[in-house]
């Protein structure tokens, strides 16, 4: 006779490495890069965890395909030839992705170089780069700031303001502000001087501000001396 939990798991032909991804891009978003585990997946496809070695092997090949499986869109969108509108829309491109799955932004991070999932997106960006004529450190850190700039933009619109969204987003921000306003020019003389547009404007405002003003400084270190 069977065990009950042999019977809950799957055959094993049924199994696939396309199965065994997408239930750990299920398990990511619901328990983070830390849950992403071999077992977590395994349960979640109602199977062994030994039987998921017959198709990845193991939680580093996993983490990568699942990297690999998310950001594959960011590919999609062809090169202009405009560097900065390039650049441009794949930040728009990386934003909405990583708001979408606040989560992706952790392990993106903690598996940046640390495996393969990340180079094709890695390899367009410098390609990018190296087109619009920076050489090689300076596309290295080019593409360092940009992510830096990209997914803390992301990380802070997903959870800033107590992870609030929506009506509740805006009534919070509504609240500090006048918090802010109400503050003593005489104790926060800064802070009163710009407390009328600490929450002004909406997270598309600042991200673009902010985009710009990157793009802006990368472009000057493309002008030639004088």
């Amino acid at each position: 006779m069977s065990s009950p939990e042999s019977t809950r798991r799957r055959p094993r032909a049924s199994l696939s490495r396309e199965a065994v991804v997408d239930a750990a891009v299920v398990v990511l978003d619901e328990a983070g890069p830390e849950g992403l585990t071999m077992r977590a997946v395994a349960l979640r496809l109602d199977s062994g965890a030994m039987s998921l070695y017959r198709h990845v092997s193991g939680r580093d090949e996993l983490l990568d395909l699942v990297v690999a499986r998310l950001t594959s869109d960011l590919r999609g969108r062809p090169a202009t030839g405009d560097w900065r509108a390039d650049l441009g829309d794949l930040a728009r491109d990386v934003r909405a992705m990583l708001l979408r799955r606040p989560n992706l932004t952790l392990l993106m991070t903690s598996r940046a170089g640390a495996g393969a999932g990340g180079l094709a997106t890695l390899d367009h960006v410098m390609g990018i780069l190296r087109g619009a004529g920076f050489g090689p450190r300076d596309a290295a850190f080019a593409n360092h700031a940009l992510g830096n700039f990209v997914a803390g933009a992301a990380l802070w619109e997903a959870v800033g303001l107590g992870g609030a969204s929506g009506d509740e987003r805006g009534e919070r921000a509504a609240a500090a502000a006048r918090d802010m306003a109400s503050l003593s020019a005489g104790a926060w003389p800064n802070v009163a001087w710009a407390a009328g547009s600490l929450f002004a404007g909406t997270a598309d405002d600042r991200f673009e501000f902010g985009l710009a003003v990157l793009l802006d400084g990368l472009a000057v270190r493309l002008e030639p001396p004088d």
